[in-house]
């Protein structure tokens, strides 16, 4: 039995409705035709069975109707029957290896032969995998006795591999002979990938990369490097003419790379060093000190977190600084794997989006801005990872917050009994937060209120929100009502803090402090700080973040200020830090160094630019300093230029900076006040509109 036919009899059973000749012929692209003379030999392979044939109904189709029995029957006859037959997927799966790796020539008349197909499967198979190849920029030519090859850029091939692999062998660990018996891709897999030399290079990895992260992670750099090690000893190269040399410093990844060309005795050019070394880099997340899109990548955290809570209405605030860090590193990593064409998949995708769907949609919101940014579009995979962050933290903010119900009571009996229904409420459902008692006569508020849920004494016409008709007096049989009410709707459900925590009343103390009048210095900082210590209350000094105004003093202030070129402008900024010792003159030379190789990325918003480095470039102390040019200057953003006012950034951490960012953040959003500082002329009045 050909494999269109066995393909046939598995898309009959699995479908329980009847399925159309035109379907069936679009899908192989043959014709009706064909297609019935198929059905045909479907029908009497199942009469030798002795099992029901397929019947055609008039106007629907073709429909196969087993019993459970029957159709268990048909599946280990097929299997018996099937033996090393691929269905189109393993088949083509199967081509891209072979085409990659084989060592003899591969032709199409000889895989037809081994596939047990037609030519014309054959030739639709690979009319599907030319056009599935096209958006790699990638060929499938034949070259008489050499047979098949890909043409194309051969980094562009090795993402394909990579892509094709993680498609086809999903969840499941490449890198581990488990006992059950390999399915067709494993199997496929296994043939250019072997169980024992893949085992020995993940010996290597365990031994040289001492900080091993994710096991996903792992498997990423072990795949894409098995297939740098394969494409080495076919001699299919890098050109150099496409990449650039970098000098990285030794570390894990450097002592994997060498031991790895030593194992599997490769002859490997200066390029290739640097393209693997540099691609697997880009599967480790990165802290602010190696990382050129640090400012990028951190902008785009805070954006996020703040537009998944608002769409979650989650808190993520109280734990900000935790998932800030440990997102940003991520993100970091993210932006530099997708200019680079490389994204990890994500077995655990499917059960990410199930159970944290609402995280999940939030996150998926908020793509497109991220993809506007970078310039490429972040694929399902990434955004399962970036949801593993949320909901990890959703569940330890969830240990330390009550799930409430804010609610509004109305009531027709005057409001004293209004309030004691009220008050009734909460005694027996601590979850319900009453926000106001309102009378019938003033029905009209409720849209006004922050509520999730309406209690009524009487049937009140009103649909918005959620609402439930109770007793004035709450009963034993209203009890059973409201319970059911709220396990009805507890999406509506908020999360609110338990207890206020050292670092919670640490911050309220200082807010305290200056609404009395008074000045909250380093000096009265210390002071407090000591305190507390004193007494045994421990704070979270990362969540006592510096803002702005306290760091930004007159003399880190230029209004108006004269610049010739963009370079220059960048040193004016920077002259404030330099004069105080906060940071190097290198410091203001790397600056001007990243723009040069890699463009206006320091250019954040409209006419605002942010001029950093990383802190190792001659970062003494964390500052900013603010300049607003007399004259425009270009630097070469056309959807952002002419820069007009230049904030630079010196800083020392991953965290002590981030309120800064976010009144950064802010002040991007807020062209009407962005445009006031620019025409500011003198200090005072910037300070003003500023803070």
């Amino acid at each position: 039995m050909k494999t269109r036919t066995v393909e046939l009899i598995q898309r009959f059973i699995a479908s329980p409705y009847p399925i159309k000749a035109e379907q069936l012929a679009a899908e192989y692209n043959v014709s009706q035709r064909t297609i019935r003379q198929e059905v045909l030999e479907v029908n009497t392979w199942l009469r030798k069975q002795q099992l029901p044939e397929v019947t055609t109904i008039r106007n629907q189709g073709f429909l196969l109707d087993l019993t459970v029995n029957e159709q268990q029957k048909v599946r280990t006859q097929l299997d018996n029957l099937q033996g090393d037959l691929l269905n189109r997927q393993e088949r083509t799966f199967d081509l891209v290896l072979s085409i990659a790796y084989e060592k003899t020539a591969v032709f199409l008349n000889r895989k037809e032969v081994s596939f047990q197909i037609s030519k014309s499967t054959m030739d639709e198979d690979m009319r599907r995998l030319r056009a599935d190849l096209l958006k790699y920029g990638i060929e499938i030519v034949s070259y008489g006795k050499q047979g098949l090859v890909y043409k194309g850029p051969e980094r562009a091939i090795r993402t394909m591999i990579y892509d094709f692999v993680n498609q086809n062998l999903g969840r499941i660990n490449f890198f581990e002979n488990g006992e059950e018996k390999p399915n067709p891709a494993q199997k496929i897999f296994q043939k250019y990938f072997p169980i024992t030399e893949s085992q020995r290079l993940e010996n290597i990895y365990s031994r040289t990369i001492v900080k091993q992260g994710d096991d996903i992670y792992k498997n990423q750099i072990l795949l894409f490097t098995w297939i740098w090690i394969q494409r080495i000893k076919k001699h299919e190269l890098i050109s150099a003419l496409n990449w650039k040399t970098i000098e990285y410093q030794e570390d894990g990844f450097s002592d994997f790379v060498e031991q790895v060309i030593e194992a599997f005795q490769l002859a490997v050019v200066p390029v290739e060093r640097n393209y693997i070394r540099f691609t697997i880099e880009t599967f480790n997340t990165r802290d602010i000190s190696n990382s050129l899109e640090w400012v990028q990548a951190q902008l785009l955290t805070i954006q996020l977190i703040q537009f998944v809570e608002q769409e979650t209405h989650i808190p993520f605030h109280l734990k900000e600084e935790t998932l800030c860090e440990n997102l940003y590193k991520h993100m970091a990593a993210l932006i530099v794997r997708i200019k680079n064409k490389i994204q990890v998949t994500n077995p655990l995708k499917e059960n990410i989006r199930l159970n944290y769907e609402p995280i999940y949609r939030a996150v998926t919101h908020f793509m497109p801005t991220i993809a506007e940014v970078i310039g490429a579009t972040v694929i399902d995979d990434e955004i399962a990872f970036l949801v593993i962050h949320f909901s990890t933290i959703a569940s330890v903010i969830k240990r330390d917050l009550a799930s409430i119900y804010k609610s509004v009571v109305v009531c027709n009996h005057g409001m004293a009994t209004g309030n004691l229904l009220a008050e009734n409420l909460k005694e027996k459902f601590p979850q319900i937060e009453v926000v106001a008692v309102l009378s019938s006569k003033e029905v009209s508020l409720v849209d006004k209120l922050d509520v999730d849920l309406i209690f009524s004494t009487f049937n009140l016409p009103y649909s918005n929100k959620p609402l439930l008709v109770i007793d004035p007096i709450l009963t034993d049989s209203n009890r059973a009502m409201v319970s059911e009410f709220l396990e009805r709707h507890q999406i509506c459900q908020r999360l609110e803090p338990r207890g206020n925590g050292p670092t919670d009343l640490f911050s309220k103390v200082l807010t305290l402090v200056e609404e009395s009048g008074g000045r909250v210095n380093r000096r009265i900082y210390s002071k407090l700080e000591t305190l507390f210590e004193n007494n045994h209350l421990e704070i979270n000094k990362r969540e006592i973040q510096p803002m702005l105004k306290d760091i930004l003093t007159d003399n880190h202030i230029l209004i108006q200020a004269h610049a010739s070129t963009w370079q220059e402008a960048i040193e004016v900024a920077a002259k404030p830090l330099i004069k105080e010792d906060i940071i190097e003159e290198q410091y203001v030379q790397a600056m001007i160094q990243a723009v040069e190789e890699y463009g206006p990325y320091i250019v954040i918003g409209k006419h605002l630019a942010l001029a950093h480095a990383r802190p190792e470039d001659g970062v003494n102390s964390l500052g900013v300093s603010v300049v607003t040019m007399e004259q425009p200057i270009h630097f070469g953003n056309p959807d952002m230029d002419p820069v007009k006012i230049i904030f630079c950034l010196a800083a020392v951490d991953s965290y002590s900076h981030l309120a800064i960012m976010k009144e950064l953040i802010e002040l991007i959003n807020d062209e009407a006040k962005l445009n006031q500082l620019i025409a500011c002329t003198t200090i005072d009045r910037f300070k003003q509109l500023l803070f």
